[in-house]
């Protein structure tokens, strides 16, 4: 049975993310920074971005050392749990540096827009009631049946 990807092939696509992820997310930084009218923010985030792919060589090499065959011992990283272990809380920390870093250094002004989507007006429960009354009462044609904030109902007449 020959395998699909061989290590090779995944080597050589590691590596060519090292130049092509910084010039490619620059590139696609800046045509997204030129239709958002922010062309050296857009540039910045496309080249960080695209620096992943340097990080994702990295990580590759890493793994693949930890999880070797060294023919001098017999003994395969990949058959040890303690060698998953590792991996898996190295993985771990970088995402979540890198999560933390990219949230608030490459793309603060996401932090923004979310503050600002929550800012929206939210509808008191006693006008929402009110509203599903009326609907189920026959739409919004309904004479509006509301109560004050001492409990008394006023039908609107």
């Amino acid at each position: 049975m020959t395998e699909l990807v061989t290590v090779e092939q995944a080597d050589a696509v590691f590596r060519a993310l090292i130049w092509v992820g910084p010039l490619l997310g620059a590139l696609i930084g800046l045509a997204v920074g030129h239709l958002r009218e922010r062309l050296l923010i857009g540039l910045g985030q496309g080249f960080a971005v695209g620096l992943l792919g340097p990080v994702l060589f990295g990580m590759w090499s890493l793994y693949s050392h930890t999880v070797r065959f060294d023919p001098e011992t017999g003994v395969a990283g990949l058959h040890r749990v303690s060698v998953h272990a590792l991996n898996a809380l190295i993985f771990i920390a970088v995402g979540l540096v890198l999560g933390i870093l990219y949230r608030r250094l490459v793309f603060p002004d996401l932090e923004e827009r979310s503050a600002e989507s929550d800012n929206t007006q939210v509808m008191p429960d006693d006008e929402v009631h009110s509203k599903q009354h009326n609907e189920q009462r026959g739409g919004a044609g309904a004479p509006t049946v509301a109560t004050d904030p001492k409990g008394e109902t006023n039908d609107g007449s």
